[in-house]
């Protein structure tokens, strides 16, 4: 009784240390010679057979029992049973009890599959073949050790090529399976060495929905590499997710899905006019919603970075993004993304620089629900709660968060003009007044506008004071801006006074302040590496070097505030508020700077000079080492009592290198007269900086090679297209002279007539010389016939290459390499053959460039014989 037996021993494992083994054991046996290795099991009704599989997945939870199976041959004939009744069911449809035999069957595989030894029986019994091709895909799905094993054969570099040059079809197909292994190291690392990221952000610009969703999914998990997320950026995939995003270009999908289509284009039956069966409208939202939330998680990744979090920003995507919080009546999809955008939002947030935007977006309820979320977390569901709070607000509290939506779009009209300068953003404040973004009305450039209150108590307590300090500080700004030019400076071009208030007008540095780095890092738990930080180092002693020795300008406020970090950590010393231009060997006694980094002259109220600047270099270079400063006390007596003595916690053993220890401790000495200058900061770091001028200078040569290059081609380009043209022109005339005119020898009145008469419309709007080239076409054509020949023997003649087959070899040569098989491991000659071929005859090329490219190289091979 099957179904009893089933109750019975539900829990019963190992049956061959029962009781009644020998019993068990003749009854396995029994079912297997006298059902499955019989043709009963192909007569018998579908109940008795569902109970002896039923009774076989019972017993085969003994190992023992399993082995039996096998030397029984019971798997082949198990597998073999169930290939047909899989065959009757796909072609049938349901029949009785055949879902019931197939789940049996399947978990007995399943049991059997359970150790590495016997999974070799279930394969050689063809049990895990498969009828289904887009069955594959859940196995890529499923398994890491798969999609390993797929990224070993190096077939990245076609999916790539598949990418840029086929059907709609294959791209898609293509574009799939590369999310699919993207999972794996190696095959992200092979999209950047193969320059897959230039492929994948040109198909953003396409139209189709699931192939930019798929694209987008790609690039999502590329993003797992800091530097595949600085590569994006550079490629100006930021503007292309944001387009994406705000963009309300007509997409263009289909019902087909990719699994549909993988298993048909196996089968060869691909049927047309499925693929083009249009959406409903509701199923075209849901894909378009799916798409966007794919583009916020993008971002979301490239936010890791402080760089690109900044960039995003200043594309105006805190606004794209926050438009996609507001709730509208798309279901499910919807909140979905809501909670992408949100999370999008969070992590753009967790970079300081960007937290002033969200106090004017957000209202304060929904703003401290955004903050409790965390820095960088990534589960959707943290983001629930600020989703149900947007859905449950009211008409008017969701007017007002669009105001507050509307606040942060960076292409609203200008807040305000200030003496021709149109106010864009509010960048933000400091002790001495504001820094505004803005743009010359009168031209394109944006630039930065610091308003300084006079007011301040800084300035002085009577308007006397007050007018005579803004004079000083305006004629030592007016030196600045036109004395000093450095890359590592920042420029000033202008000052002037409105009201009571100061304002200067500087360059815009596209960067983030030194102290958000600080504040990211301690945040990400992560630290500077040695290298970043000597190449921060080298270049602010560059500047100071500019400064101190050949301006004689001693900076005064050196703090993390002040020193921008750009693209690829270029430095930038701002505010030169507080600096001061000295006669050579004088000193400076004014109390000024920020006392975390102000010097122990300045503590102690001693003249001080440019070792001040010196002082608050090593501060910087401690903080960069350990993200705290040297000297920090929430008591003022202790700070200087602590700068005075130079009383800073050591630098933990093994971070760093001894020379960033020793460096420290030589700027932070107490005692101007033994702290360097920064000559002697940078003698100590040439050998770096030698190191790095050789990086810079390589780097150079090689862009001016390559304008030379260009610049060549060009030339030739031009020079031989107009060659061309005057040949055609020439050509053009023969043509029409050898069939209109046919004149005789020396018939100059044949020709006369022809001019006069029958070419007259034709030449009418032709110049002079194209008349004159026609006579004397004549004139040579008369003058040829009746000259003496010269006979010259063929012994005296030196043979020649036909120029033209050489090039004709050559092409040959290429053409056959790129038409060969697939190599079966990556051959970087072949791949550098087929993109020299793609340049050939990419769109827009032109014979002349063919013939070009094609020279030169036969000129290069015969070089390197």
């Amino acid at each position: 009784d099957c179904p009893r037996a089933r109750i019975t021993y539900r829990d019963q494992r190992c049956f061959s240390s029962h009781p009644l083994h020998e019993l068990f054991s003749d009854i396995l046996v029994s079912l297997i010679k006298n059902r499955l290795c019989s043709e009963w099991i192909e007569h018998a009704p579908p109940e008795s057979v569902l109970r002896v599989l039923i009774c076989l997945r019972l017993l085969i939870r003994d190992p023992h029992y399993q082995k039996i199976v096998h030397e029984l041959q019971g798997i082949s004939l198990l597998a073999r049973y169930m290939e047909s009744v899989t065959a009757l069911y796909m072609s049938c449809g349901e029949q009785t009890f055949a879902t019931q035999k197939l789940v049996t069957m399947t978990y007995i595989f399943q049991k059997l599959s359970a150790t590495q030894d016997q999974r070799v029986w279930v394969i050689e019994s063809g049990a895990h073949r498969v009828r289904r091709f887009h069955l594959l895909q859940d196995f890529l799905l499923c398994s890491i050790e798969f999609k390993e094993e797929i990224g070993k054969l190096l077939i990245v570099e076609s999916l790539l090529v598949i990418l840029q040059e086929y059907d709609l079809l294959s791209k898609r197909m293509s574009a799939e399976l590369l999310r699919l292994l993207c999972p794996v190291q190696l095959v992200r690392a092979q999209v950047r060495e193969l320059d897959g990221l230039p492929v994948l952000l040109s198909l953003l610009h396409g139209k189709h929905l699931k192939l930019l969703w798929s694209v987008t999914w790609v690039l999502v998990q590329l993003c797992e590499d800091p530097d595949i997320r600085v590569e994006i950026r550079s490629w100006g995939g930021v503007q292309q997710l944001l387009r994406l995003l705000h963009s309300d270009r007509r997409y263009i999908t289909d019902r087909s899905s990719i699994e549909a289509l993988s298993s048909a284009n196996a089968a060869g039956r691909i049927q047309r006019e499925h693929m083009r069966e249009e959406l409903s409208p509701q199923e075209v939202v849901d894909n378009t919603i799916a798409l966007q939330s794919a583009c916020c998680t993008a971002l979301t990744e490239m936010s890791l970075d402080d760089t690109s979090a900044h960039h995003i920003v200043q594309e105006n995507g805190i606004y794209i993004i926050a438009k996609l919080i507001i709730p509208c009546d798309s279901g499910q999809t919807i909140t979905s993304l809501q909670c992408y955008a949100f999370r999008a939002l969070r992590f753009l947030f967790s970079v300081e620089r960007n937290r002033h935007l969200f106090k004017r977006l957000f209202p304060t309820d929904l703003f401290e629900l955004f903050i409790d979320v965390g820095h960088y977390v990534r589960d959707l569901a943290a983001y629930e709660g600020l989703q149900t709070k947007v859905s449950l607000y009211t008409k008017e509290e969701l007017d007002n968060l669009r105001e507050g939506i509307e606040t942060v779009d960076q292409n609203r009209p200008p807040l305000r003009v200030i003496s021709g300068y149109s106010v864009l953003d509010h960048l933000g404040t400091g002790a001495f007044g504001s820094v505004f973004k803005v743009q010359k009305q009168s031209g394109q450039n944006i630039l930065a506008l610091k308003e300084v209150n006079l007011h301040n108590p800084a300035f002085g307590k009577d308007k006397k004071s007050r007018d005579s300090n803004v004079e000083k500080i305006i004629s030592e700004l007016t030196i600045i801006k036109e004395q000093m030019t450095h890359p590592n400076i920042v420029k000033y071009y202008r000052t002037f006074l409105e009201g009571d208030k100061l304002y200067i007008v500087m360059e815009l540095i596209e960067g983030v302040p030194l102290a958000e780095h600080f504040n990211s890092l301690k945040e990400k738990q992560q630290q500077f590496t040695e290298d970043r930080l000597w190449n921060i180092f080298i270049q602010m002693s560059l500047a100071l070097r500019y400064l101190h020795k050949e301006k004689r300008i001693v900076h005064r406020d050196l703090t993390p505030n002040n020193i921008m970090l750009g693209e690829k950590d270029k430095v930038t010393i701002t505010d030169f508020g507080l600096a001061k231009q000295k006669e050579e060997n004088s000193k400076l006694t004014s109390v000024v700077g920020t006392i975390l980094y102000s010097c122990p002259e300045i503590v102690k109220n001693e003249p001080y000079g440019e070792k001040a600047d010196i002082w608050a270099l090593g501060c910087i270079l401690y903080q960069m080492a350990t993200l705290q400063p040297p000297f920090y006390s929430s008591n003022m007596l202790s700070l200087a009592s602590k700068i005075v003595e130079a009383d800073y916690e050591p630098i933990e053993e093994g971070t760093f290198s001894e020379r960033v220890i020793d460096m420290i401790k030589w700027c932070l000495n107490p005692d101007p007269d033994l702290r360097p200058d920064i000559i002697a900061v940078s003698s100590r770091i040439s050998d770096l900086m030698m190191k790095l001028m050789d990086g810079l200078y390589t780097s150079q040569n090689s862009l001016e090679r390559k304008a030379e290059r260009d610049r060549k081609r060009a030339q030739r380009f031009f020079l031989e297209r107009d060659k061309i043209r005057v040949t055609c022109s020439y050509s053009n005339i023969g043509d029409f002279a050898a069939a209109k005119v046919k004149p005789r020898p020396g018939n100059f009145l044949t020709l006369w007539h022809c001019l006069t008469s029958q070419t007259t419309e034709t030449l009418s709007n032709e110049p002079t010389w194209l008349s004159l080239a026609l006579i004397s076409q004549f004139v040579g054509f008369a003058l040829t016939s009746v000259s003496a020949g010269i006979c010259v023997s063929q012994k005296k003649l030196r043979q020649i290459d036909d120029p033209i087959q050489r090039l004709l070899v050559q092409l040959h040569k290429i053409i056959f390499i790129t038409q060969l098989p697939p190599a079966p491991h990556h051959h970087i000659k072949r791949r550098l053959v087929e993109r020299f071929k793609k340049s050939l005859f990419q769109f827009g090329s032109d014979p002349y460039n063919l013939k070009v490219e094609l020279t030169d190289y036969s000129l290069m091979h015969s070089l390197s014989f």
